[in-house]
């Protein structure tokens, strides 16, 4: 499969400011589902908020899944949970996807919360394309363009390397 730039870009944008946004969250605070949308080259951020993270979730995915029809890109940022051998770690996952793409790609970004001392980023990003999660070696070439995104976040970007 062809490495979805465009998507894969944005994501690292929406990453970027998601973890920008969790950077100093008070404990049992979460991330509010955030959006953004390409249209042409405009950019529109949406956030969604709810009773509960799981509606704010499930707005977020219907909202984007509605804007396929329009839309050149999208990207959704979520807080999560994943299961690990060590037990459970939160995550940061951005669903993206762009023109052309049949299915949205989706990145795991895995991090310490701040209001347990410190905010860390905890490893690379994992891509997950068709449901499964790449290899470190297939995942290079998608992190590569991923973090090129993050790059482009005016505030994050400054920050990305001390998160590490």
């Amino acid at each position: 499969m062809a490495i979805p730039e465009a998507a894969s870009l944005l994501a690292g944008f929406v990453l970027a400011h998601a973890a920008w946004s969790v950077s100093d969250l008070p404990e049992g605070d979460l991330l509010v589902p955030v959006a953004i949308v390409e249209t042409g080259a405009e950019r529109k951020l949406v956030r969604f908020e709810a009773e509960t993270q799981e509606q704010a979730i499930a707005e977020g995915k219907a909202f984007v899944a509605k804007q396929q029809a329009t839309a050149s890109a999208w990207a959704l940022a979520r807080e999560g949970q994943m299961n690990t051998s060590a037990g459970k770690v939160d995550v940061l996952v951005v669903d993206a996807w762009a023109k052309g793409m049949g299915e949205p790609i989706t990145y795991i970004q895995p991090f310490q919360p701040f209001a347990v001392g410190s905010f860390k980023l905890l490893g690379p990003a994992v891509p997950v394309v068709s449901g499964s999660m790449l290899s470190p070696e297939e995942s290079e070439p998608y992190l590569t363009i991923l973090y090129h995104g993050v790059s482009t976040h005016g505030k994050a970007a400054g920050l990305w390397a001390s998160w590490q």
